[in-house]
């Protein structure tokens, strides 16, 4: 059985394929930010493991060149890397969950170690995304990728969901967090063998053949090829961002946060469970939230066709910024400045606190659901269309560093160890970063005909 072979397999193929990607996400970014609150740690160094574990997906396009050049003839040239990829996946996440850090008065022992194997799991993880990607590109026919990557978005939610809420209500089922974190490298191998079994594509040998692969020559080939196709990167890049206004924008702006991002940031894992909110509570807010959030998501692009990318994701944006100002300002109301000290992990539960952060949540879910259905296709609209995958590459990658220093520096910020900010600051201060993508996108220039 072949799933590339028919539309459906196709579809379910990437939608599998892709939930692959969102599990390591969900797991560092929500479960183990969760427990490892739970278990004592430090607001500033969770933030900072969770920022490292980002980072592969911010460099993951320097993975572009070794996946279009370094093949094994005999294999598929985009499933050989899939498979290795999801083999690193696993041995780096079983080598991380046998190296669990622990918890004492003295501090935490062994997150060092914890944190470089997890970085490595989702370098593998990053760099199957390429691959994926690549895969996609050749097998997807034109009249299937609009309905094939809705799918592979909802995959990767999916993914998430059940690396972190997934996980936490297992380890409310059992009572065990290491027995429940098992769930992640088990889904990992079901979906290993889906790929082994169930997707047959043609050997490198055979496409280089009948020239759907490019075949170097002898002077060219391999590790080679990939420096030369990094050095032609980095030169289409620069002439790409620094010639043009639109390149130069698309970069910066794709370094600032469309819009505030403390609610669906670590942050805010770390402040729920200081509410009082149990790990279940918590694990449901997150199943909820992403569920409100793909239906606005879909209409929000849908209106950008219509009214145009520019206008409407400067009005979304700004609506994003509004629930983190508003529980920002009921936190002040109330006087919970900081997260109180709690003991054994659990905190004074704050009922009213609570009701408001559900409010906040949802709301913050339609907006942001509503601009990320825009985003994409509005980076689409500005890229240079001579270089259009490179540029648009490029503006994607940053995006996720956004991700990285966000993380870091709200973690920074609220931690008492770190700057002691209040969290009414820290959603002024994401707003204002927020509200600045707004100051910048009008400058930006995007021809009527593609839209």
């Amino acid at each position: 059985m072949n799933l590339l072979k028919s539309k459906t397999g196709r579809l379910a193929a990437f939608g599998g394929l892709y939930l692959s990607e969102g599990l390591p996400q969900g797991f560092s970014g929500f479960a183990l930010a969760l427990e490892f609150k739970r278990r004592g740690m430090d607001t500033a160094a969770i933030s900072a493991f969770s920022a490292m574990t980002v980072l592969p997906w911010a460099w993951k396009f320097l993975m572009g060149p070794l996946v279009d050049n370094l093949h094994i003839r005999r294999f598929g040239a985009r499933k050989q890397w899939i498979v290795i990829c999801q083999v690193g996946m696993l041995i780096g996440l079983c080598l991380a969950l046998m190296n669990m850090p622990t918890f004492a008065e003295g501090g935490v022992k062994g997150i060092s170690l914890f944190t470089a194997l997890m970085v490595l799991h989702n370098v593998f993880a990053a760099t199957q995304d390429v691959a994926i990607d690549a895969l996609a590109c050749n097998v997807l026919r034109v009249d299937e990728r609009g309905l094939g990557n809705g799918i592979m978005f909802g995959g990767a939610q999916a993914g998430y969901m059940l690396g972190g809420s997934g996980v936490i209500w297992l380890k409310d089922l059992t009572g065990s967090f290491e027995l429940s974190m098992l769930l992640v490298p088990l889904v990992l191998c079901f979906i290993l063998i889906g790929v082994m079994t169930l997707i047959c594509e043609k050997s490198a040998a055979l496409e280089m053949a009948e020239g759907e692969l490019p075949a170097p020559d002898s002077r060219d080939r391999g590790w080679r090829a990939v420096k030369d196709q990094l050095f032609d990167y980095v030169m289409t890049v620069g002439r790409a961002v620094f010639r043009t206004r639109n390149g130069l924008l698309g970069i910066i702006l794709s370094l600032i946060p469309c819009g505030g991002l403390a609610l669906s940031m670590v942050l805010a894992t770390l402040v729920a469970p200081c509410l009082g909110m149990t790990d279940s509570e918590v694990s449901q807010l997150a199943v909820v939230s992403t569920l409100v959030w793909l239906p606005p998501c879909l209409i929000g692009g849908w209106l950008s066709d219509r009214f145009g990318r520019r206008l409407t994701l400067s009005f979304f944006s700004a609506l994003m910024v509004l629930p983190g100002l508003w529980i920002g300002w009921k936190f002040k109301q109330a006087g919970w400045d900081h997260p109180s000290e709690g003991v054994n992990g659990v905190w004074p539960r704050e009922e009213i606190l609570i009701h408001f952060w559900w409010i906040a949540s949802l709301v913050y879910s339609v907006f942001s659901g509503l601009t990320y259905g825009v985003c994409t296709a509005f980076y689409m609209d500005i890229v240079n269309p001579k270089i259009a995958g490179t540029h648009f590459t490029a503006m994607m990658a940053m995006t996720n560093m956004v991700t990285a220093y966000t993380v870091y520096w709200q973690g920074k910020a609220l931690a008492t160890s770190g700057w002691g900010w209040s969290i009414w600051q820290i959603f002024l201060v994401d707003s204002l970063f927020g509200l600045l993508f707004l100051a910048i996108i009008p400058f930006v220039k995007i021809e009527k005909t593609k839209l």
